[in-house]
């Protein structure tokens, strides 16, 4: 069966209207419209087949929309699959004894995904819906890319637009951080995503040898000083390897 040039441009706009809800937790038909660049019309046909299938869901009283519960099922069946649930007591652990806020994340494109984080300690300055962060720019993108096999065409396709003025905007910046990285035995985002806050982050290593999941640990710049940055590295690598042995069972530690 083929699938015709209309019915992909239709998916795509349906995805592109569910991205539309990754900053606002509800939106007016209006507003996705504008952000799509769509017409009205589309737009509410658009909603109505997500709001039939359950992936959105219409606000009573005020008309506008909102991500459904659909959703959160197939989050949860990704959440068994990728065995997250296997890291979360670990995570929690490395949270308490650090005092700091924790999370592990995966490569998705040219971003780190958190799949899952503890509670954030340090709430101010810090949005809670944020989960995915550039590669080039956090810690836990870095983690990724520095202990996997990444090729130098790769570093140049990435997207360098987002962060601050701390970041790398080029590959030949970021395979030195990359570099350094690997001799130190973490990556870190040294303000570079938000001003602040710094994060350091390990790699989870896969059966393979590569990092399958990175471990971010995150504080303000006045508890992750940099004296302490390397007593902090080596309780997230003791805590990457422990979490590494219990999602990887059959590989070699």
């Amino acid at each position: 069966m083929t699938v015709d040039g209309s019915a992909l441009q239709t998916v795509s706009r349906a995805l592109g209207v569910l991205r539309c809800f990754q900053g606002d937790a509800e939106l007016g038909v209006t507003e996705i419209a504008r952000a799509q660049q769509l017409p009205m019309s589309t737009t509410h046909r658009l909603l109505r087949t997500l709001l039939e299938s359950g992936f959105v869901e219409q606000v009573s009283g005020s008309g506008r929309y909102r991500l459904g519960v659909a959703l959160a099922e197939y989050g949860h069946l990704a959440y068994r699959r990728h065995r997250v649930y296997l890291a979360e007591p670990h995570l929690e652990q490395l949270a308490v004894e650090t005092g700091t806020a924790v999370s592990i994340a995966v490569r998705h494109g040219s971003d780190a995904i958190n799949l899952a984080f503890t509670r954030w300690r340090e709430t101010h300055g810090h949005n809670l819906s944020e989960v995915r962060f550039p590669l080039h720019a956090s810690a836990l993108g870095k983690a990724l890319l520095a202990w996997s096999p990444v090729t130098r065409a790769e570093l140049e396709a990435l997207p360098y637009d987002r962060g601050t003025e701390r970041t790398p905007r080029h590959a030949a910046a970021l395979s030195a951080e990359l570099d350094l990285a690997r001799q130190a035995g973490y990556a870190i985002n040294d303000e570079q995503t938000e001003w602040g806050f710094r994060i350091i982050a390990v790699p989870v290593f896969g059966p393979d040898g590569h990092a399958r999941f990175a471990i971010g640990v995150r504080g303000t710049t006045r508890l992750m000083i940099p004296e302490r940055i390397p007593f902090l590295a080596n309780l997230a690598r003791v805590t990457a390897a422990t979490i590494s042995a219990a999602m990887f069972p059959e590989a070699e530690h």
